[in-house]
């Protein structure tokens, strides 16, 4: 009999034992690189449950105005889900730089967040993403904008 409840559990349970790996061989040694595996470990995880056509990577969205001289980009992004079937911009092994039109999802990747500082983690997902708004609120395919923790402490 299937249980997809239980699959889903086993799935978080995968990330809660891969999430510390890092953590306990170098300690708090270096933060970013920590950081940097836990992204990876999620974006291992997107990848094995979206489409063939779809990717998964880290960078930046390019977006010009008008005129090639004047161009926004957004911050560094943590996890950007595209459409491999359309040209991108840039790429080398997982960093890509796109435009909006490729792009299917975000992801901001926190290692932890807290009752205190949630509120400061979405404005500043939705700042990154600010030059983009009227576009992405424009486009007939919705966009998947997330934050994802590792941790959440109420």
């Amino acid at each position: 009999m299937q249980n997809i409840k239980e699959f889903q559990e086993s799935i978080t349970q995968e990330i809660d034992v891969i999430k510390n790996r890092v953590r306990n061989l170098i300690g708090g040694a270096n933060w970013g690189e920590e950081g940097r595996f836990k992204e990876a470990v999620l974006k291992n995880i997107l990848k094995r449950f979206l489409p063939k056509n779809m990717s998964v990577g880290t960078g930046f969205i390019l977006k010009a105005e008008n005129s090639s001289s004047n161009i926004s980009i957004s911050k560094q992004l943590d996890i950007i889900i595209y459409d491999n079937t359309l040209p991108l911009l840039f790429s080398e092994g997982d960093f890509i730089i796109t435009t909006i039109n490729n792009v299917k999802g975000v992801i901001e990747v926190k290692s932890k967040i807290t009752s205190s500082t949630f509120q400061t983690v979405i404005e500043q997902f939705d700042n990154s993403l600010q030059p983009f708004v009227e576009l992405i609120l424009n486009m007939e395919a919705k966009l998947f904008l997330g934050v994802f923790a590792f941790e959440y402490e109420g």
